[in-house]
């Protein structure tokens, strides 16, 4: 199982760790290992995964701003789908002027302040998250025969390659407080999900409830999470955009800052 700092320090793609500026924008895509009876699970497995967590754990530790690394876990049971992930850190800035900026040089989601912000609001700071390679891309594929290769001929179970240049953001957090509120809006690519084999089964989430709201024309979806944070998504269908307003029991500085934001 992963060990509790791993589930604190990094985050899957698909739930980005939200409010992030304190994980410096560090990003990563976990592996899921099996989950086996007690009975049968063994010493040398549970150590071999704790081991790997800590690797992986310290390689997104000590990675700078920009930078990116690719790493395979040449064992079956951590990486039953034998395939190779990423690691990186993106980049956190304090000044509006700045963020904007860089967001437009990697070719970021688009996302910006409201011309007026709701009473009371105050920005924070902004988190830009790195693209990681496409499956169906070059650069997928070199790094994946070259590490494959590798592991091949050594006697580690995992290996690393860095990334260099990386000048594509795939999301971006734009962070606010408003007294003891914590209000975050994201926005990140859709990305077309992989084709899976059979009927995917719909998760049961009890604790959550959902209502359409329109808002300025565009339909929004807001869920109410009782065991977790509330938000409001939207999707730009033509720029294949994704927004969510994120805050903790707060539904009426949600929907404020989305007509701000909807209104501009």
């Amino acid at each position: 199982m992963m060990k509790n700092k791993m589930k604190v320090a990094l985050f899957l793609a698909a739930t980005m760790m939200i409010g992030s500026a304190n994980a410096y924008a560090a990003s990563t895509t976990v592996p899921q290992t099996k989950i086996k009876p007690a009975a049968a699970s063994s010493v040398k497995s549970e150590k071999l995964t704790s081991s790997l967590d800590d690797q992986i754990y310290e390689l997104t530790k000590g990675l700078k701003p920009g930078q990116m690394v690719a790493y395979y876990a040449a064992d079956k049971e951590y990486n039953p789908l034998d395939q190779i992930y990423f690691a990186s850190k993106g980049f956190v800035y304090d000044t509006y002027s700045d963020y904007l900026k860089k967001a437009k040089a990697m070719d970021a989601p688009a996302l910006t302040k409201p011309n007026v912000l709701p009473k009371g609001y105050v920005f924070q700071n902004a988190v830009l998250y790195l693209k990681s390679p496409e499956k169906t891309s070059d650069l997928y594929k070199k790094l994946e025969k070259e590490l494959k290769a590798e592991a091949a001929k050594g006697n580690k179970t995992l290996y690393t390659q860095a990334i260099p240049d990386v000048n594509e953001a795939t999301a971006v957090v734009l962070n606010y407080e408003k007294g003891s509120v914590k209000l975050d809006v994201i926005a990140n690519y859709i990305h077309p999900a992989p084709p899976m084999n059979g009927t995917p089964v719909p998760a049961e989430k009890p604790n959550e409830k959902t209502e359409t709201i329109v808002i300025n024309g565009v339909e929004c979806v807001y869920t109410d999470d009782s065991k977790g944070r509330d938000h409001l998504d939207w999707v730009d269908e033509e720029s294949q955009i994704r927004y969510t307003i994120w805050a903790e029991s707060a539904k009426s500085n949600v929907l404020s800052f989305a007509k701000k934001m909807l209104a501009d």
